[in-house]
């Protein structure tokens, strides 16, 4: 079942064609244009499974809002897309939970199927979290 997908792109027609992307095929995105909006406006978060952010964007890096956001306590997965292939992001990327990168443009098919997945695995890993363990006896 799809649910609410946070995207933060600083490029209005790029964030537009996600957010429409995603409505087509039963997600409700959220549509931010920078990190420190999202910061303002922490409400939005309350129902985010997943976030699609842009890497490169003017003031806050897609990165850097991720960082922020987990010391909140966000636990859902991220999908980063870039118009740069930068390597050195990898580890970092890896460290704060991205599930995938993408390099602009992105193939539709590809990131619908990329969300697809990050969403079963939050789910599975919020079932396992709040489901008692049955060795503990």
């Amino acid at each position: 079942m799809p649910g609410r997908i946070l995207i933060v792109d600083d490029d209005a027609a790029a964030r537009e064609c996600y957010g429409r992307l995603f409505r087509r095929n039963g997600y409700e995105p959220c549509l931010a244009a920078s990190g420190a909006w999202v910061e303002a406006n922490p409400e939005m978060l309350s129902e985010v499974e997943v976030v699609l952010l842009d890497l490169r964007m003017p003031g806050m890096s897609g990165l850097e809002l991720l960082s922020r956001l987990r010391r909140r306590g966000f636990a859902g997965l991220a999908i980063l897309v870039t118009a740069h292939a930068e390597a050195e992001i990898s580890h970092e990327a890896k460290r704060l939970g991205v599930r995938r990168v993408f390099n602009k443009p992105v193939q539709s098919a590809a990131l619908l199927e990329a969300v697809a997945e990050a969403f079963t695995r939050t789910r599975r890993k919020a079932e396992e979290v709040s489901s008692p363990s049955e060795a503990l006896t």
